[in-house]
């Protein structure tokens, strides 16, 4: 328990990084329901709104390649919520999202843990590009996780509970999915 004290102390040990890791903590509402409807642009908005703040936080904390992952992730975001418009639904759409996390996260790579919200985006891009929230959330797992230890390592508190949060928001939903298609299967079995 002492060491979590003086982990958190180390945390909030200067004003930019108490600033950082209260920005931190803004996003955290916003994940817990990003992933639980089946509204694919509801979640890709909430995404997008959850992305900025998240440039924010990791720059504030010195962390450039958190930050210009997330900042490339909210421009992601936004052009995949417009996926219904020609412009944003052509093929190569993906393709350039993917090019620009690896050429952010490669432009100041800084610790060898620097790979781990770079391969957590690149699984992103292929989740958030998919119209099933499904999808979206099968693929967005494992980024999550990815990016949960990303924060540990980089030293981000509120990274850490919202990747949880995430992490739980996904499990909830995708079992309420499942429960819900197996009350539809008992009831088409009782109805033949």
């Amino acid at each position: 328990m002492t060491m979590l004290f003086e982990w958190l102390a180390a945390e909030f040990s200067t004003p930019l990084n108490a600033v950082a890791q209260i920005v931190g903590f803004f996003p955290l509402i916003i994940t817990f329901f990003t992933f639980l409807p089946n509204d694919r642009r509801y979640v890709i908005g909430s995404k997008a709104v959850s992305d900025l703040l998240w440039a924010i936080h990791f720059f504030l904390l010195g962390e450039v390649v958190g930050g210009a992952i997330n900042a490339v992730n909210t421009a992601r975001n936004v052009v995949f919520s417009q996926k219904h418009r020609k412009w944003a639904s052509r093929t190569y759409i993906p393709i350039v999202f993917c090019v620009l996390t690896v050429f952010a996260s490669l432009i100041r790579w800084q610790e060898w843990y620097s790979f781990l919200p770079m391969v957590g985006s690149l699984l992103a891009v292929l989740g958030f590009w998919c119209s099933d929230v499904r999808r979206i959330r099968l693929f967005n797992f494992p980024a999550v996780i990815l990016w949960l230890a990303y924060g540990l390592l980089a030293g981000s508190i509120s990274a850490v509970i919202c990747n949880t949060i995430a992490i739980l928001s996904i499990l909830l939903a995708t079992g309420k999915e499942y429960r819900q298609k197996r009350i539809e299967r008992s009831r088409k079995e009782v109805n033949e």
